[in-house]
């Protein structure tokens, strides 16, 4: 069973949003979190969907949190521009 791809961009959508408040502790949290999901749907959809295109929503919910973390990151730079604009 491979990891879900979407997982993987979940755990960094977080990570983004949490910033320099994140320690290595809750990292390591989700990192496990994010283990324990992507096993539990590679075993549960299979068997109460069989007719579900599993890496195909995994590849769309993957694209989504990878845009959101594309825009906050966006986002975060044009304050920091801003920001270091209005100090200078």
């Amino acid at each position: 069973m491979a990891d879900l791809a979407s997982i993987t961009s979940l755990e960094t959508l977080i990570s983004t949003v949490a910033g320099k408040h994140e320690s290595a502790a809750v990292k390591a949290d989700i990192a496990l979190a994010g283990n324990a999901l992507s096993l539990l749907v590679n075993a549960l959809v299979p068997n109460l969907a069989p007719g579900v295109d599993l890496s195909g929503i995994d590849a769309g919910l993957s694209k989504a949190f990878d845009g959101i973390t594309a825009v906050i990151s966006a986002a975060e730079g044009s304050i920091t521009n801003t920001e270091t604009a209005a100090n200078a």
